[in-house]
């Protein structure tokens, strides 16, 4: 018999985009890393799911986190980005999630980020390091912000 090692599928982080609509077009909020991992490169709001935590719940605490901000809105965007993390040698599944800001709040940046943008996918794509990145972007102005948003993807946190 032949024993194959495996690669086991794995879900324990969220990807979270920020996002303010200007002139019936998304801004997207992101943030230059200051740590070890990806230092300097672009990204959105990500981390880590704690014990006892849903992914929405991990989330919504990531943005405020990260940014201060408090979404307005918040939904499944109904899709995952997924990578080979190597240090654990599994394939990430990460579920992803837009938070919209509809009101006048100021970012303040946790220590993690030095720097941050309002963008439109189309500058985000010179800016972010992974593709699939962008194409998220590019995925939520096209379903969420150009058009309305299906309700059942809305999460309430009010």
């Amino acid at each position: 018999m032949n024993i194959r090692e495996e690669v086991p599928i794995k879900s324990f982080s969220i990807s979270a985009y920020v996002c303010r609509i200007e002139d019936a077009k998304g801004r997207y909020l992101i943030l230059k890393r200051n740590s070890s991992y990806l230092p300097d490169s672009w990204q959105m709001v990500s981390g880590k799911i704690e014990k006892g935590e849903k992914a929405w719940e991990a989330a919504l605490r990531e943005i405020t986190e990260e940014t201060g901000l408090i979404p307005d809105r918040l939904y499944s965007v109904n899709k995952l980005e997924q990578f080979y993390e190597a240090n654990q040698n599994c394939i990430n599944l990460v579920p992803v999630f837009v938070g919209f800001i509809d009101s006048d709040q100021p970012v303040r940046l946790s220590p993690e980020h030095g720097e941050y943008q309002w963008v439109s996918p189309d500058e985000a794509t010179n800016l972010l390091c992974f593709e699939h990145q962008a194409e998220t972007m590019r995925f939520i102005e096209d379903m969420f912000v150009k058009q309305k948003p299906l309700e059942f993807l809305r999460i309430k946190i009010k």
